[in-house]
């Protein structure tokens, strides 16, 4: 297919169905599947990953669509209907970009895929929100976890949160990232039932013991900030604490301020981000397991080292990234971020031992991944590197 469609969601309580159409799929194009059985399930993959498309179940009342939608608003929706005798409910109308009908999966999928992917994309309300979708997408990853530093944690104020509607954009704090996914999930589902600017509310995390108080407030439109604490915890110095952050987010979002921080480089404050596309291969073939977890890995290696990751390439023979780094840093530091700490992050999910990757890798400085004829000449190389990790 020559649809640039990489990332497909499978949302099918049928196992036996959602395999066939997997492996239908995998004959049209080379796409990174992900099979889930539950609703639940699926808004937490789409909080740790964008997807391009999703197939879902019809369920009446469309609550599907409308939760996975407040988790990625751009998400396309293909619903898979049991047979063609069946008329679509009408909650669905505008709400999906096509319909596929199970017993022609392996007839119609692939002009269905690609006509999905060709026809565009209206989310309800876009033109008119002050925030523009180039604007949500060009946020400084770097600049919103220095506004989040400058919140006072403690012991009792233990993480800030930071998320379009479910979905985790930064965090600093105690919580890990999956912990901090939760939170935003949990307080995004729910926030459309909320008509106030800020909700309290709790939390049980399965590694923690106790409950954990939930204070949002809204940044603006569907942006929320988070403070995470113990429930002993002043309200008072609570809510004071996500509005000030609110305040300071607001003003990040609509880019009328820059965050300084020693995170960005090395105590000069805010400087030119240089972009590298960083290439390297791994020592044998990686098996189709181990894509998604690297690409999750990388994706928090970024976010916990103020890199901004625009492209990632995860394939049997290669590894290419476009990754814009903080000031005083170079290719050869981010090479090395990400080889080793992915390498790091497989070795301890799969117990694997060993080394992953090659020696080396290619890197030069570019906002652009190189184009298929460049990887090629990469890959024929007799030549190990043009730089050395």
């Amino acid at each position: 297919m020559s649809v640039p469609m990489k990332h497909i969601l499978v949302l099918e309580p049928d196992r036996t169905f959602a395999l066939r159409l997997t492996h239908a799929l995998s004959r049209i194009g080379d796409f990174n599947v992900s099979m889930v059985d539950s609703l639940k399930d699926a808004c937490l993959q789409l909080v740790q990953n964008d997807q391009d498309l999703a197939f879902v179940p019809v369920a009446e009342g469309a609550k599907i669509v409308r939760s996975l939608r407040a988790v990625q608003p751009d998400l396309r929706i293909i619903l898979v209907m049991p047979s063609g005798d069946e008329e679509i409910p009408v909650t669905y109308s505008g709400n999906v970009q096509g319909v596929l009908i199970k017993s022609l999966v392996d007839v119609e999928l692939e002009t269905l895929v690609e006509n999905v992917w060709q026809r565009p994309m209206v989310q309800t309300g876009q033109i008119d929100s002050p925030v523009t979708q180039d604007a949500i997408r060009s946020l400084d990853i770097a600049t919103l976890i220095a506004t989040l530093q400058e919140a006072h944690l403690g012991r009792l104020l233990q993480t800030i949160v930071f998320a379009r509607g479910s979905k985790l954009l930064a965090y600093w704090g105690e919580l890990n990232e999956s912990e901090a996914a939760a939170v935003a999930l949990h307080v995004g589902e729910s926030w459309q039932e909320n008509a106030l600017p800020s909700r309290l509310q709790f939390i049980h995390l399965p590694a923690r013991a106790g409950d954990l108080l939930l204070f949002s407030h809204q940044v603006t439109d569907d942006f929320l900030v988070t403070i995470v604490a113990l429930p002993e915890a002043p309200l008072t110095e609570v809510r004071q604490q996500a509005r000030r952050m609110a305040k300071k987010l607001t003003a990040v979002v609509e880019g009328r301020i820059l965050a300084h921080t020693g995170l960005l480089g090395n105590g000069l404050g805010m400087g030119v981000r240089p972009s590298f596309v960083i290439v390297w291969r791994p020592l044998e073939p990686l098996p189709r397991q181990l894509h998604i977890p690297l690409r999750r890995a990388m994706s928090r290696l970024a976010m916990a080292n103020a890199c901004v990751l625009t492209h990632v390439q995860v394939q049997a023979d290669l590894i290419q990234l476009v990754v814009t780094v903080p000031p005083g840093r170079d290719a050869g530091w981010a090479a090395y971020l990400f080889k080793n700490g992915s390498e790091q992050t497989i070795h301890q999910e799969f117990k694997a031992e060993g080394s992953l990757w090659e020696t080396g890798f290619y890197a030069t400085e570019s906002a652009e991944p190189l184009t298929e004829a460049e990887l090629n000449l990469f890959l024929d190389s007799s030549s190990e590197t043009a730089e050395s990790s």
